[in-house]
């Protein structure tokens, strides 16, 4: 057995990278064809959007090709959040800034073809030309997550670069954001959804949560109880935020000297007070969001409907909100429908159309303390 970090490797925070990534193989597999496309300047067939609601992994994903592409010679990575750039001109001087001027001679900065440089006087070219410059030098990759929240005009300029760029030179664009950024983005060019690669980041399976949880364990040579793996698959729903959260518990309720140095059913009912509580916490936070936005009552009818089914098709998810509404009134039902899919109460399934709970035990939450009218 290797020595016992008592801080563990589980990383229930936002965005952490956990000790395994499970349940996201084939989302590695094609951005590693890609990264392989890009060292060879072969063409890239288009963006990459990761989209799905919070606490999904989409971060941890990105985190993951960062550090892939970190492996793969010649290629350069470029990781941007839309707080950075609140303007096209901020942003391309963020794409090319001092640091990547100051490793040419002047002789290679002439074959540019750009006069410009970050501190002289003079806003700096369109977004493209930079990118261009950039990816004639090196294969770039440029990530941005939280994409949904970007300035529509910064976001107009860059969607429309990389579609320029990415024809002629090896550059590749990652977005990722909550399910909402497919209004966000075809706000920005009608048909930059359409023609870009869609990946959705949702639940984990039974099969892909179990290998979340017992991995890091195993890799320690700490065995795990199957009673454990079967309830922490219940507990969490497959929601990796969850499973980071019971894992850490769980590490900690398990640390020699301690603990048993195994993973027990004892050992998880020690954990589950503080599971509960972070739940709970967690759980107050979607709560207030709901009520902000004057969702609850509309949550709380469709939390009702999803007692008896963990699928709703469209029309069944409708009528619910309508009763929540209070009205019939198309508009705002949409809008109702949209808010609660960006908060991630509910979640578009695939490929049937229809929609599951985001989080099942939130729905529980909710009908549980949300007023009843």
């Amino acid at each position: 057995m290797t020595s016992w970090d008592p801080l563990g490797p589980f990383q229930p925070g936002a965005g952490g990278m956990p000790p395994y990534l499970a349940g996201r193989e084939v989302e590695q597999g094609h951005f590693r064809a890609l990264l392989s496309r890009l060292r060879d300047r072969g063409p890239l067939p288009a963006e990459v959007i990761l989209y799905g609601p919070r606490g999904n992994g989409k971060t941890a994903l990105l985190g993951w090709l960062e550090s892939a592409a970190a492996d793969v010679e010649c290629v350069e990575t470029l990781v941007l959040l839309p707080s950075e750039v609140p303007s096209a001109v901020r942003l391309s001087e963020l794409v090319a800034p001092q640091s990547w001027w100051d490793r040419f001679t002047p002789e290679e900065v002439a074959g540019f073809g750009i006069s410009w440089r970050p501190g002289k006087t003079g806003a700096p070219p369109a977004v493209d030309r930079i990118l261009a410059a950039r990816a004639r030098r090196s294969p770039l990759l440029l990530i941005m997550d939280e994409a949904h929240t970007l300035d529509l005009a910064v976001g107009r300029a860059l969607v429309n670069a990389s579609q320029r760029v990415r024809q002629r030179h090896p550059f590749l664009l990652v977005l990722a954001g909550t399910p909402n950024i497919e209004g966000h983005l075809n706000a920005m060019g009608a048909s930059f959804w359409s023609r870009s690669e869609q990946l959705r980041i949702g639940r984990l399976d039974g099969s892909a949560t179990r290998e979340a949880l017992v991995r890091p364990f195993t890799a320690h040579g700490v065995p795990v109880a199957e009673a454990v793996v079967t309830e922490v698959e219940r507990l969490s729903h497959g929601y990796p935020f969850f499973i980071q959260v019971l894992g850490d518990l769980l590490w900690k309720n398990a640390a020699p000297p301690g603990g048993p140095g195994r993973v027990t059913m004892g050992v998880l009912e020690a954990a589950l007070p503080g599971f509960e509580d972070r739940k709970g916490h967690y759980y107050r936070q979607r709560y207030e969001e709901l009520r902000k936005r004057e969702l609850l009552q509309v949550a709380r009818s469709v939390a009702a409907v999803f007692q008896s089914s963990g699928f709703l098709n469209h029309s069944e998810v409708e009528a619910a909100i309508r009763t929540g509404l209070g009205t019939t009134d198309a508009a705002a039902g949409r809008a109702a429908e949209g808010a609660l899919s960006d908060l991630g109460f509910i979640w578009g399934t695939s490929p049937m159309p229809g929609w599951e709970p985001g989080i099942p035990s939130l729905m529980d939450y909710i009908l549980e303390f949300a007023p009843a009218e």
